[in-house]
Protein backbone atom coordinates (compact mmCIF):
# COMPACT_ATOMS: atom_id res chain seq x y z
CA UNK A 1 0.00 0.00 0.00
CA UNK A 2 1.33 3.61 -0.68
CA UNK A 3 -0.05 6.77 0.42
CA UNK A 4 -2.50 7.79 -2.26
CA UNK A 5 -1.57 11.98 -1.00
CA UNK A 6 1.46 13.02 0.65
CA UNK A 7 2.19 14.60 3.03
CA UNK A 8 -0.26 13.37 5.69
CA UNK A 9 -3.76 15.46 5.82
CA UNK A 10 -3.08 18.94 7.52
CA UNK A 11 -6.75 18.26 8.80
CA UNK A 12 -7.55 14.97 8.72
CA UNK A 13 -10.78 12.96 9.41
CA UNK A 14 -10.60 9.80 11.08
CA UNK A 15 -14.06 7.43 10.03
CA UNK A 16 -14.23 4.56 12.41
CA UNK A 17 -16.22 1.62 10.84
CA UNK A 18 -17.42 -1.97 11.50
CA UNK A 19 -14.78 -3.23 9.12
CA UNK A 20 -11.81 -0.91 8.71
CA UNK A 21 -10.65 2.72 9.40
CA UNK A 22 -10.00 5.31 7.69
CA UNK A 23 -8.15 8.86 7.25
CA UNK A 24 -8.98 11.18 4.91
CA UNK A 25 -7.84 14.42 4.13
CA UNK A 26 -11.03 16.87 4.79
CA UNK A 27 -10.06 19.19 1.59
CA UNK A 28 -10.52 15.91 -0.17
CA UNK A 29 -14.00 14.84 1.73
CA UNK A 30 -16.61 15.20 -1.04
CA UNK A 31 -14.27 13.36 -3.56
CA UNK A 32 -13.99 11.01 -1.09
CA UNK A 33 -17.35 10.51 -0.28
CA UNK A 34 -18.36 10.56 -3.91
CA UNK A 35 -16.35 7.83 -4.53
CA UNK A 36 -13.67 9.63 -7.45
CA UNK A 37 -10.91 9.47 -5.09
CA UNK A 38 -9.76 6.73 -2.04
CA UNK A 39 -9.03 7.84 1.54
CA UNK A 40 -6.05 8.67 2.00
CA UNK A 41 -5.36 5.49 4.11
CA UNK A 42 -7.71 2.41 4.62
CA UNK A 43 -7.32 -0.31 7.23
CA UNK A 44 -8.84 -3.12 6.88
CA UNK A 45 -10.23 -5.29 10.11
CA UNK A 46 -8.20 -8.83 10.39
CA UNK A 47 -6.72 -10.95 13.33
CA UNK A 48 -3.33 -10.61 11.73
CA UNK A 49 -3.59 -7.09 9.97
CA UNK A 50 -3.19 -4.04 11.51
CA UNK A 51 -6.16 -2.76 12.70
CA UNK A 52 -6.63 -6.41 14.72
CA UNK A 53 -10.30 -5.74 15.85
CA UNK A 54 -13.19 -3.07 15.13
CA UNK A 55 -12.04 0.68 15.64
CA UNK A 56 -13.90 2.51 18.47
CA UNK A 57 -12.73 5.99 18.59
CA UNK A 58 -9.47 7.94 18.42
CA UNK A 59 -8.42 8.60 21.49
CA UNK A 60 -5.76 11.18 21.02
CA UNK A 61 -3.93 12.27 17.44
CA UNK A 62 -0.85 14.13 17.59
CA UNK A 63 1.47 15.07 14.56
CA UNK A 64 1.81 11.77 13.06
CA UNK A 65 1.17 9.64 15.76
CA UNK A 66 -2.33 8.74 16.30
CA UNK A 67 -4.08 6.10 18.98
CA UNK A 68 -7.17 4.34 18.32
CA UNK A 69 -9.68 2.58 20.95
CA UNK A 70 -9.93 -0.75 19.79
CA UNK A 71 -13.34 -3.47 20.58
CA UNK A 72 -9.87 -5.85 21.60
CA UNK A 73 -7.61 -3.36 23.34
CA UNK A 74 -5.87 -0.41 21.45
CA UNK A 75 -3.97 0.69 18.57
CA UNK A 76 -0.72 3.06 18.02
CA UNK A 77 0.35 4.20 14.87
CA UNK A 78 3.69 5.93 14.01
CA UNK A 79 2.62 7.46 10.18
CA UNK A 80 6.11 9.11 10.50
CA UNK A 81 8.18 5.95 10.68
CA UNK A 82 5.31 3.35 9.21
CA UNK A 83 4.81 1.52 12.32
CA UNK A 84 2.38 0.23 14.37
CA UNK A 85 1.68 -1.16 18.09
CA UNK A 86 -1.04 -2.43 19.59
CA UNK A 87 -2.09 -3.33 23.22
CA UNK A 88 -4.28 -6.45 23.91
CA UNK A 89 -6.97 -6.33 26.23
CA UNK A 90 -4.68 -7.99 28.74
CA UNK A 91 -2.05 -5.34 28.58
CA UNK A 92 0.42 -7.04 26.59
CA UNK A 93 2.29 -4.89 23.81
CA UNK A 94 2.87 -5.94 20.25
CA UNK A 95 4.77 -4.94 17.55
CA UNK A 96 3.12 -5.30 13.57
CA UNK A 97 5.49 -7.35 11.85
CA UNK A 98 5.46 -5.09 8.59
CA UNK A 99 5.33 -1.61 7.53
CA UNK A 100 2.20 0.62 7.04
CA UNK A 101 2.68 -0.24 3.57
CA UNK A 102 1.70 -4.06 4.50
CA UNK A 103 -0.85 -2.71 6.92
CA UNK A 104 -3.42 -5.08 5.47
CA UNK A 105 -1.23 -8.32 4.25
CA UNK A 106 -1.75 -9.93 7.54
CA UNK A 107 2.17 -10.06 8.37
CA UNK A 108 0.68 -10.96 12.02
CA UNK A 109 1.98 -9.45 15.69
CA UNK A 110 5.47 -10.12 17.54
CA UNK A 111 5.22 -9.50 21.28
CA UNK A 112 7.77 -6.71 22.75
CA UNK A 113 9.59 -8.48 25.35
Amino acid sequence: MSFPFDPFPSSPFFSCEESSFRIVDKARFSQVVTGKEDPWLTLSVSDSNVMHSRPVRVTSHEDFDIEIECEEGSLKLDIGSESARKIDSDGREWVYRGGLEEANQGMGWMPVS
